[in-house]
């Protein structure tokens, strides 16, 4: 079964951690392979995360070589230009071929997007047709010309693609998607098996993916890795932004390290789970003090404060899912909303 999606960061990683465990569940022996992973060294291991998430999170036991058999080392067209695509397929052939042994299933994830790796013939429509494997489609509800893009990558996959899945669908969109689903994409031979509602909690970003992507360094370093899941400015006087500050859910504030006012406030606030404090300036120790109590972590970063939050702001919307208190909230969305008996049934699993 090949999980693909029509964007970047539309949930396929996080639909897989979470599909999986529930056919584990269900007694299946359950295998995961990526054809072509996206290279990132950790450490002196070259990897791709996603796909070693994937395997921790369902405890797989297949080594990291055969799950993902390629990785792309270098910029894309440098890849392309230099790879043997001869022996690229022959690897991703010979591996998905070890991985299939004794599973009941196998979820293959497919590329950042559906067409990346055409220029090669690896992209989703050609590994579908060299593995021999139906394609699921997860489509991020970006807007309603994905119904486009949907019914595109259906012609482009033919009967290979069973039908869809929309993540991230905003609730006053959902009546109105089924209404065009019935109308449209069925005449178009595509099955919609679920329409998974946008979730503050998933698209949440850690404290520790803030603070490394902000390059910051701690004052006070977190007890745990909270999820933040707003991002405040603060920027105004102490009685104003009380108000601002309480609406919030799970937040982080970011303001001027030389705020100690704005500081000492957030710090009282139970929902403010982490401060971000700019132009690599520190509050008084007693003020850091107080953060140590209150087990809020603390970052200093070197930049100014539009352009903390212009960072900060590109970590969001590109969340992975990690951890056991989003994979937990990944699965209760997916038994709630994806027809899991259909989409079971579809794909013969």
């Amino acid at each position: 079964m090949l999980i693909s999606s029509i964007d970047e960061y539309s949930g396929k990683t996080g639909f897989v951690i979470a599909f999986g465990k529930i056919l584990k569940e269900r007694g299946l022996e359950v295998g995961f392979f990526k054809p072509i992973g996206i290279g990132r060294y950790v450490g002196d291991e070259l990897l791709d995360e996603d796909a070693k998430a994937v395997v921790e999170a369902l405890e797989l036991e297949d080594d990291m070589d055969t799950v993902c058999p390629v990785i792309m080392d270098k910029p894309y067209l440098e890849f392309v230009v230099s790879a043997d695509i001869v022996d690229v397929k022959r690897r991703i052939e010979k591996a998905y071929e070890e991985v299939r042994k004794g599973k009941d299933v196998v979820l293959i994830e497919g590329a950042l997007y559906y067409q990346l790796g055409r220029a090669m013939g690896l992209c989703d429509v050609s590994v579908s047709e060299m593995l021999d494997e139906k394609d699921l489609m997860i489509a991020k509800f970006t807007g309603d010309y994905v119904i486009d893009e949907i019914i595109t990558a259906k012609a482009l996959f033919g009967n290979n693609m069973k039908g869809v899945i929309f993540n991230q669908v905003s609730g006053y969109k959902r009546s109105y998607l089924e209404s065009v689903t019935g109308h449209v994409l069925k005449k178009n031979g595509i099955d919609v098996f679920g329409m998974i509602p946008k979730d503050s909690l998933l698209s949440g970003v850690f404290v520790s993916e803030i603070a490394s992507a902000l390059g910051g360094r701690y004052l006070v370093k977190p007890e745990k890795d909270f999820i933040i899941e707003q991002m405040l400015v603060g920027a105004m006087s102490p009685q104003s932004a009380l108000g601002y500050f309480r609406r919030a859910k799970n937040c982080a504030v970011i303001t001027g390290g030389d705020r100690t006012d704005l500081i000492v406030l957030a710090l009282e606030l139970p929902n403010v789970k982490c401060l971000i404090l700019t132009g690599n300036l520190e509050p008084p120790s007693i003020v850091v003090g107080k953060a140590e109590d209150k087990g809020i972590p603390m970052i200093v970063v070197a930049d100014d404060t539009l352009t903390t939050v212009e960072k900060a702001q590109s970590v969001f919307g590109k969340a992975r899912i990690r951890g056991k208190e989003k994979v937990e909230r990944m699965r209760e969305l997916i038994e709630r909303y994806v027809d899991l008996e259909g989409l079971i049934n579809s794909f013969g699993l």
